[in-house]
This record gives C-alpha cells, sequence and structure tokens, in this order.
C-alpha cells in the first residue's frame, strides 16, 4: 500500500498484540535482569508478557542492516530471518544485540501457542507502547502460527477504501487506542513512526497531526 504525498511510502497500521517471551541462549547467552518495569515474573523460567509488531516481507527478516550492524546476514543461518528488532528496554542502546528471546503468542486464534526463538538484530526506538516490545521479522511472526495460518496471523486487515484513505475492519481481536503508525520509505527503506498520533477518545472525520517526518 502506498501513499504519495512529496514522496512514496508505505502507510501500514502498528497492529500491536500480546505476546509471551523468556530469555534463552545463542550467540550472545543474556539472562534477563528481575525488574518489576518489564513484567519479568519472579520465576526467571517462566514467561513474561510484552508487545509486539512485525515489518518487512511476509517472509524476511524485518530490516536489512539494522542498528546492530549484521547487514544482509539476518537472512542467512544461524539467523534464516528469525529476527526481532527490540524497543528500549530490550535494545538497550545496543549492548541487546545478539541476545535471544523465545516467543510465543496465543491472544489470537491463528497462534500455535508454540515458542519460537528469535535474534535481536535491530531497535525499534518508536515502540514504547508496552515496557517489552518486540518487533518481529514477518518470517518470525510466520513460525508463531498454526500450520496455514501464517498469513491469518500477519494480516492486520487493512483496505484500501478509497484514494488514501484505508480502513481496518478487524483483526481478530479488538484493538484499543491509541495508535501508531508507522511508514517506510519505498526510496530509502528507512522506517519512522508516529507514536499514538490517533489518540484514545479519536473521533472519524477528525484530523490528528503528526510533526514526524523523512529526512530530505
Amino acid at each position: 500500500m502506498t501513499l504519495r504525498q512529496n514522496v512514496f511510502c508505505f502507510l501500514p497500521i502498528v497492529a500491536t498484540f500480546s505476546i509471551l517471551f523468556t530469555s534463552c541462549y545463542c550467540f550472545y547467552p543474556k539472562l534477563l535482569n528481575i525488574n518489576a518495569s518489564l513484567a519479568v515474573s519472579d520465576d526467571q523460567s517462566g514467561w513474561s508478557p510484552a508487545g509486539a509488531t512485525w515489518n518487512g516481507g511476509s517472509t524476511g527478516a524485518g530490516t536489512d542492516g539494522g542498528a546492530c550492524g549484521y547487514g544482509e546476514s539476518v537472512e542467512r543461518p544461524p539467523f534464516s530471518s528469525m529476527a526481532s528488532a527490540g524497543g528500549p528496554s530490550i535494545f538497550k542502546s545496543g549492548i541487546g544485540c545478539g541476545a535471544c528471546y523465545e516467543v510465543k503468542c496465543s491472544t489470537n486464534s491463528a497462534c500455535s501457542g508454540n515458542p519460537v526463538t528469535v535474534v535481536i538484530t535491530d531497535e525499534c526506538p518508536g515502540c514504547v507502547s508496552e515496557s517489552v516490545h518486540f518487533d518481529l521479522s514477518g518470517t518470525s511472526i510466520g513460525a508463531m502460527a498454526k500450520s496455514g495460518l501464517a498469513d491469518l496471523l500477519r494480516n492486520a486487515g487493512i483496505l484500501q477504501s478509497w484514494g488514501a484513505v484505508w480502513k481496518l475492519d478487524g483483526a481478530g481481536s479488538t484493538l484499543l487506542p491509541p495508535f501508531s503508525l508507522r511508514l517506510t520509505s519505498l526510496d530509502s527503506r528507512k522506517i519512522i513512526v508516529a507514536t499514538a498520533v490517533i489518540p484514545a477518545g479519536w473521533e472519524p472525520g477528525k484530523t490528528y497531526r503528526s510533526v514526524v517526518n523523512f529526512n530530505s
């Protein structure tokens, strides 16, 4: 989907849903620090709640390159596109690069409930709606789905109504505002996020403005 206004860009609605996560071992063995602000349970071997979104191609590795410097290697073993960008509490200014987490979802009917392992390869500075947030690759999201339902789990249900008007008929669960919008430049692939640009208490027909824009 594209929007033309000086530049071409994708305009998907960032459909946030809930997942559970726990730390595991891989490139950079890391144990979670028990911290109430991260919603980590007292039992470190258990599961903790987190928010999740996804970006990039449906079977891709998310954003190529990324803030961790892995480049296109995220598409090849041992990553195999099972990658994720992390919100500030996960990325930790780069210290979190290479950390592995097991994640699983159970709130959507397409979720298998089986955990998958993802590696932190990028940052998502706009992912602050929850204290712990994963911006997963399309491959990672699909891996959490029941057999044959990967596209259903990835699909937020956004459709073009007419012209530059887009609509969301439902994403399998109730979506509560505020809503954030993620825009991707077709030229540079740079991603910007208009965080909570559609506020709680929004009304149809009203205009909500964000000052976030691509650098010229």
